[in-house]
């Protein structure tokens, strides 16, 4: 599976457990989709200024669906209140020396000093007829929906007017899961969403116990009837094995209709450089410049070999012109495009 894979190259070297580039560009030399995801990550935004002033986005797609058994595909976005903020590369080695827990204090104390951090929720839908009418797949992870196309729709908040109490119960047993969801919500046939359904929840057995979603971090906040029972640490004494469920409301869940076989397959509208090849161009020259030089810097390293510098400079080709011949020009390096 990709996604392990990705998440491997991207930590720290496993024998000296130092981070290093080289590692990241060699992997991902042979995924181009992975192209729109460094156009953040090599960007200003790769480094917030602070947890408040960061956007979150979710990578996966899933469905909204009513009590009459329509269905929309989504897409959640969070933005803050007091706009995103991020350093430069300078700014964050300052920062970053000076107090490596910069970001958790400047929370902790806004919130201590009632400043409350807030987020607004948008979301995009798309009815999943309309999928098709676009030059790329809206299932796939590495593209986002346009928004002059898809407008975002306020639809809440999220407010944190309270510090927690205990930092490791509260905050480091939390476990999220895309595979648990509120009536109204279901999952699309993303495919990344599929395999993550099912890979969070065992993980989180694994880290914390069968019964983690009967840490108080996790539980339910109302009434719930899940039928669990037994189990290694389970505290929660007194409850049924099991609910009658005949007269519980019923939710309905997506009517598409598969027919034929799965199979593993390539998306087919990958359009992997379309998109970062606009978000280059949308930037100022003095942005553009930053990344071009965090490029440099990664493909410098001489563990890269020429091969991998020749596939990266003929993948922003693609992208941008302009931003591979100058990248070419100095790693020395004739582009193939």
């Amino acid at each position: 599976m990709k996604f392990p894979d990705m998440d491997h190259a991207l930590k720290p070297n496993p024998k000296s457990h130092i981070q290093e580039n080289w590692r990241i560009v060699d992997f991902f030399s042979y995924h181009p989709k992975s192209l729109h995801m460094f156009t953040f990550l090599f960007d200003n935004i790769g480094i917030p200024q602070d947890y408040r002033h960061m956007e979150g986005s979710g990578v996966n797609t899933y469905t909204l669906i009513n009590k009459a058994g329509k269905a929309h595909n989504v897409k959640f976005h969070w933005k803050p209140t007091c706009v995103v903020k991020s350093l430069l590369e300078e700014e964050a080695i300052k920062v970053g020396g000076a107090n490596h827990s910069y970001a958790t204090q400047d929370l902790y104390d806004s919130i201590a000093a009632g400043n409350y951090p807030e987020w607004k929720l948008f979301i995009h839908t798309i009815v999943p007829d309309h999928e098709d009418r676009f030059d790329f797949d809206p299932l796939d992870v590495t593209k986002t929906w346009p928004e002059d196309i898809l407008p975002l729709q306020p639809v809440g908040r999220l407010v944190l007017n309270k510090n927690i109490d205990n930092f490791f119960a509260e905050n480091e047993q939390l476990a999220f899961c895309p595979g648990i969801v509120v009536p109204g919500v279901y999952y699309s046939d993303d495919k990344l969403l599929q395999t993550h359904i099912f890979s969070y929840s065992d993980t989180q057995r694994h880290g914390l116990g069968p019964n983690y979603l009967q840490l108080p971090a996790n539980a339910s906040k109302g009434a719930h009837h899940n039928n669990h029972h037994e189990g290694f640490m389970n505290f929660m004494h007194g409850m049924k094995r099991y609910d009658l469920v005949h007269h519980a409301e019923r939710y309905p869940i997506p009517p598409a209709i598969l027919t034929g076989r799965r199979d593993r397959a390539i998306i087919e509208k990958e359009n992997n450089f379309k998109q970062p090849g606009e978000r280059y161009r949308s930037w100022a020259p003095d942005r553009q410049e930053r990344f071009i030089c965090h490029w440099v810097d990664a493909l410098s390293d001489p563990r890269v070999t020429y091969e991998i510098r020749s596939i990266w400079i003929s993948y922003w080709s693609q992208a941008d012109k302009s931003l591979g011949q100058k990248l070419a020009s100095r790693l020395i390096i004739r582009p193939s495009i």
